[in-house]
Parts: C-alpha cells; sequence; structure tokens
C-alpha cells in the first residue's frame, strides 16, 4: 500500500492549473482558507460534470504518479469519468475528487462563489463560506460539526441556504 505524506495543496494546484482542469478546492483546505485553521489528510476538489475536463484532471493526477487509493490501480480514464467520486494518493499525498451535484452544491455555484487562493503566484479557486457551510452541513461527520462551530465563532452567523436531500 501506499505510504502516506501529508497533502501538498500547492503542488496538486499547480498540476491541476499547468493541466488547464477546472476544479475548485473544497474540505479542509477550503475550511482553513475561511479562517479556520486546522488539520487536514487530504487535497478535496469539487470538479464539473464534463468529461474533457476529467482527462485534464486525469493527466494532472499522473503527472503527480498518483494511483487509486484503494488498490493502487494506475489511473484509468474509467476510474474518473463519469463517476461521482476518486480517491488517488500519489506525489502531492491524498487528493479525493468529487463530481458537482445539485444547486448549491454544484460546480457552477461554488466556482461562482469561490474565493481565489495566490500561492507564490499560483492562483487557484477555493470554496467560500456559503459553500463550505452547505457541504458541512450536508456531510454531518463529527469534524464537519466541529469545523462549523468553529467557523461560526470565527465569523458570526454562518450564510445558510436550503440543501436538496437535508431541508424541507
Amino acid at each position: 500500500m501506499a505510504s502516506f505524506r501529508d497533502p501538498e495543496l500547492d503542488v496538486a494546484a499547480r498540476a491541476l492549473v499547468d493541466a488547464g482542469a477546472r476544479f475548485v478546492v473544497i474540505g479542509g483546505f477550503a475550511v482553513i482558507a475561511n479562517r479556520f485553521v486546522r488539520a487536514t489528510e487530504d487535497v478535496d476538489l469539487l470538479v464539473p460534470d464534463d468529461p474533457d475536463n476529467d482527462r485534464r484532471v486525469l493527466a494532472a493526477l499522473r503527472s503527480l504518479r498518483a494511483v487509486r487509493q484503494r488498490d493502487e490501480a494506475p489511473l484509468a480514464d474509467e476510474h474518473l469519468i463519469g463517476r461521482e467520486h476518486l480517491r488517488v494518493i500519489g506525489d502531492a499525498g491524498m487528493i479525493d475528487v468529487i463530481r458537482d451535484g445539485v444547486p448549491p452544491l454544484d460546480f457552477e455555484t461554488v466556482a461562482s462563489e469561490a474565493l481565489r487562493a495566490d500561492y507564490d503566484g499560483l492562483v487557484f479557486p477555493v470554496a467560500g463560506l456559503r459553500s463550505i457551510v452547505a457541504f458541512k452541513r450536508l456531510a454531518g461527520r463529527p469534524q464537519d460539526l466541529r469545523d462549523l462551530e468553529r467557523l461560526a465563532e470565527i465569523h458570526g452567523s454562518l450564510p445558510e441556504g436550503p440543501i436538496p436531500g437535508l431541508d424541507p
């Protein structure tokens, strides 16, 4: 099994930008970008439902010598194209690629509200607070609930909109 390594957002983002892939950073790194600094074990990416973009994402992941995490299989198009999720491990640590969902968790909405991270001249999108709150509410795991509590301590009242499948 591939050995664990700390996630390297800058390395992952550089590969994706260089490949011309469309993505938004979500998950732990987005929580950090929204001012709650905490540890994270992976780089979470939201991508649009677009086979051409999937090929660009796969090219970026291959450039990072990534393999599918569950079985260390070399990456094939069918691991991502038409799939909801792909978890890989490679030179940038663990990366979770997640397909966009229904509004407000769809790629276009999240991308339109994203922050622009600038890491040593590398500019890439990171989910804004409203999107992070929606993702965390939907997931509802203990870490997600802790993130929401800490974000509320930092930002005050959090932006909440109706979440399909969660709110009536």
